[in-house]
């Protein structure tokens, strides 16, 4: 009995000490993903975020690579990281105004607040947003540009807009996933990046060249 009294207490032993390491574990990891996220952002303030590399990355933090590729598989990752809590504002914000239908009763009144909010956000990240784009090497990565989390949020408001304009009898029949489809792809960072810095084009008339191609070209005449 007393055997069997000191095993069972051995154990219990065993697994205090498992579950502290494991916090511990846990702690390290935690700080390790904070200090590289911070240290990817003062180095993308200061060098660029495509001249930066995740090997410098993992230098100025003073970690290994294989610890700073535990956390982010690639550059893409990491710049997802960076963004997520301004998207996750984004969402919030926008959403609330497509919803207020007091303020703004037509469809593609919000829709036009939509396109205009989604675009001024991918200027303010475009390196991060283009990064993103860059990193995605394989046909089914580059696919979830169309159908990453934020973009998929997007499509569902424009299609949701779409569908209430068709309703109300202000926009024209027509086929909404694809319209859609054909707008995020019109918001492309690239594109964006493209227009901005080898175009010239200022982004009042990206914007405005949005809303007249999708919110007014569908309207019923």
């Amino acid at each position: 009995r007393r055997h069997a009294l000191e095993a069972k207490q051995t154990m219990q032993e065993k697994l205090r000490i498992e579950h502290m390491q494991n916090r511990i574990e846990r702690r390290d990891a935690r700080e390790n993903r904070h200090l590289l996220i911070e240290t990817a952002k003062r180095l993308f303030a200061e060098q660029g975020v495509a001249t930066t590399t995740m090997k410098q990355i993992a230098s100025v933090a003073g970690v290994g690579k294989g610890t700073l590729y535990r956390h982010f598989a690639d550059k893409g990752e990491l710049c997802r990281a960076l963004i997520r809590e301004d998207v996750a504002e984004f969402q919030e914000r926008v959403g609330a105004l497509l919803s207020d239908r007091q303020q703004h009763p037509s469809a593609m009144q919000r829709l036009e607040i939509l396109i205009a909010e989604r675009i001024r956000l991918a200027e303010q990240h475009l390196p991060l947003f283009t990064a993103i784009e860059e990193a995605a090497s394989s046909v089914a990565e580059q696919a979830q540009r169309f159908r990453g989390p934020f973009t998929a949020w997007t499509h569902t408001q424009v299609v949701a807009l779409l569908n209430e304009g068709i309703a109300q009898a202000e926009v024209i029949p027509l086929d909404v996933d694809y319209t859609a489809d054909v707008l995020l792809a019109a918001m492309s960072p690239a594109l964006l990046h493209y227009q901005r810095h080898d175009c010239g084009y200022s982004i009042e008339r990206i914007i405005t060249g949005m809303q007249r191609l999708f919110a007014h070209c569908v309207q019923q005449q």
